[in-house]
């Protein structure tokens, strides 16, 4: 991902020592093992990094434990995964799904690809050869996965000197750490069960009470969430999940309920050794470890037509008119870190339901489960100056339907923040074939729809092509708009989709629709009818066919089909994304 912003923040202040200067013997993947017999990716890693090339020499991270780091066999997970250098506490050796703010991968890559720590220290190894790209790679791979202890990161043991194929386990992401209670809280949604080889997106509900637990120089009235409530405020917000999913959306509802009441349930235990069995909603532990209280985990795209076990207001389409959801956290990757500026904070009601809405995909041949923790930490009040709003600008989330097969098509919209908007943030949200989005910054003139809404012809101030890590970029100072002016308010977004135009095989296909419940939720998006195929391949290649296979001639299939906006990863969406807050104090 391009250096955003935040990644100079966090680059800045990274500890300038994780692992020490060290020398030892130095194995290259050249000479590693051919045959491996390793039960994870991490004890490969082990054996043909840590321990094959010096770094746990007894003067090194052995027993000397240089730094406080011990590298050694039974130390060397716990010593670097979710913990903080000795120089800087904030900063993680090993931050499990994002490599770029992992120390260790960091140095590791300066050596290897000669990139500038900065103050960053000095790369590694030192006095030895640098690891190969191959093994920059699987260490790359196996943090991005989040850094799992017991699995096979798909890719790794080939990129580290194993002969043959290996079938790889699902990602699961090392859960994040509990907070202290004096300064934060964490939520936990439990794990949805994602069979092998399969897609989906659940809608379920957790309640909590933090009531007795958030100390009381962190409450603050909030009005806006009913008469009398009481809410905490908070600043820091991160996220981790596990990498098979797509998206986390995750807000809380915020009307006053019962959760016995008869809007609710049932409640039942979600993932763990309990799963299935009834328990008592925000009750700590109820489910044991590894498990949450909650509303069955069922198909329901944007937690819409959830009501069987919550009110009828509960997803993103009752949310989004009546003001009953607001934004606890969320992402598209498997880690988040959102940290706005100084006096930029949010506030959540002491007690709720959380709205959890989780899209995953399983590309392995095993079953697994996603799972999903969020901590905040407190804002004291010198940091409460101006509460923060996001950006979620979903009017034309469908609006590239369709794209004819083996073509490409391109979709504007406008949008306008408040008078005296500050913005924090932007950001985009696309599926597999979209191609490029882009955002420019006002002014522009404002579009009715998206018919005649046409790109710019100057460079955008916001580009991403990646619809699976999308980029973040961060605004600090923030961008002021407080005119008064529309125009100067207005920003456009762009994004093109490209149906099998520059690369035919790429063409959404009938015969390779997503195996998932949601196509049974939003049956029009997935694969299409055979009135509606092309022919792919062949001598008749985007000749309608009809479903037959004949017209398409030697070699061709009557299997293309148009591109809809829609939920699975193989149809479309189209939504600006970002954050702000209001200074009316700007002239």
């Amino acid at each position: 991902m391009p250096k955003s912003i935040r990644q100079l923040l966090i680059f800045s202040a990274i500890s300038t020592l994780v692992l020490t200067g060290c020398s030892g013997s130095n194995t290259s993947s050249d000479t590693a093992p051919k045959s491996c017999d390793y039960a994870s990716t991490y004890d490969a890693i082990q054996a043909t990094v840590f321990e094959a090339e010096g770094c746990t020499a007894s003067a090194c991270h052995g027993e000397a434990r240089m730094g406080g780091l011990d590298l050694r066999a039974d130390a060397s997970l716990d010593a670097l995964v979710h913990q903080p250098s000795t120089i800087d506490p904030s900063v993680r050796r090993v931050s499990p799904g994002d490599q770029d703010s992992s120390l260790l991968y960091l140095k590791l890559a300066a050596a290897t690809e000669g990139s500038d720590l900065g103050s960053l220290g000095q790369p590694m190894p030192i006095n030895a050869d640098p690891l190969s790209a191959d093994q920059l790679e699987a260490m790359r791979l196996w943090i991005r996965a989040g850094a799992p202890s017991d699995s096979i990161v798909a890719g790794t043991l080939e990129l580290l000197g194993c002969d043959g194929t290996f079938d790889p386990d699902p990602n699961k992401i090392q859960p994040l750490p509990v907070p202290d209670p004096d300064e934060g809280v964490q939520f936990y949604a439990g794990g949805w069960a994602l069979d092998a080889e399969a897609e989906d997106e659940v809608c379920f509900a957790s309640y909590y009470d933090f009531t007795d637990q958030v100390p009381a120089e962190y409450q603050v009235d909030c009005d806006q969430f009913g008469d009398g409530r009481k809410c905490f405020a908070f600043r820091r917000n991160e996220l981790a999940q596990d990498g098979q999913s797509h998206h986390s959306i995750i807000n809380v509802y915020t009307p006053e309920s019962d959760p016995q009441g008869g809007d609710w349930g049932p409640w039942q235990c979600l993932g763990g050794d309990k799963a299935g069995q009834s328990c008592e909603p925000g009750t700590a532990g109820a489910c044991g470890p590894r498990s949450q209280c909650t509303t069955p985990a069922i198909t329901a795209v944007g937690c819409i037509g959830y009501s069987a076990h919550a009110p009828s207001d509960f997803g993103l389409g009752g949310g989004g008119a009546t003001g009953s959801l607001v934004p606890l956290s969320g992402a598209q990757e498997s880690s988040s870190i959102d940290l706005p500026p100084a006096g930029v904070y949010s506030v959540l009601p002491l007690r709720g339901f959380v709205s959890w809405n989780s899209h995953g995909f399983n590309l392995t041949k095993k079953d697994t489960s996603i799972e999903q923790w969020v901590n905040l930490t407190f804002a004291p009040e010198s940091e409460r100056i101006w509460e923060r709003h996001q950006i979620f600008e979903a009017d034309y989330i469908f609006a590239m339907t369709p794209v004819a097969p083996f073509a490409k098509r391109e979709v504007c919209m406008t949008w306008m923040l408040p008078q005296h908007a500050q913005l924090l943030s932007l950001s985009s949200h696309m599926h597999a074939r979209g191609e490029l989005f882009r955002i420019w910054l006002p002014p522009n003139e404002p579009c009715v729809g998206t018919s005649n809404c046409l790109p710019p012809q100057t460079t955008a101030d916001y580009e991403s092509r990646l619809y699976d890590d999308p980029v973040y970029t961060y605004y600090d100072p923030p961008n002021d708009y407080s005119s008064a002016a529309e125009a100067d308010r207005t920003f456009k977004a762009c994004a093109v989709y490209d149906n099998g135009a520059d690369n035919s095989l790429e063409v959404k296909r009938e015969s390779t629709k997503p195996n998932t419940p949601a196509c049974d939720f939003f049956r029009a998006s997935c694969g299409c009818d055979a009135g509606d195929r092309v022919c792919l391949g062949g001598d008749n290649q985007a000749q309608a066919c009809d479903g037959d296979d004949s017209v398409c001639g030697e070699g061709g299939l009557c299997d293309a089909c148009p591109l809809l906006g829609g939920v699975t990863t193989d149809d479309e969406m189209f939504i600006p994304l970002g954050s702000y807050y209001i200074d009316d104090m700007q002239p």
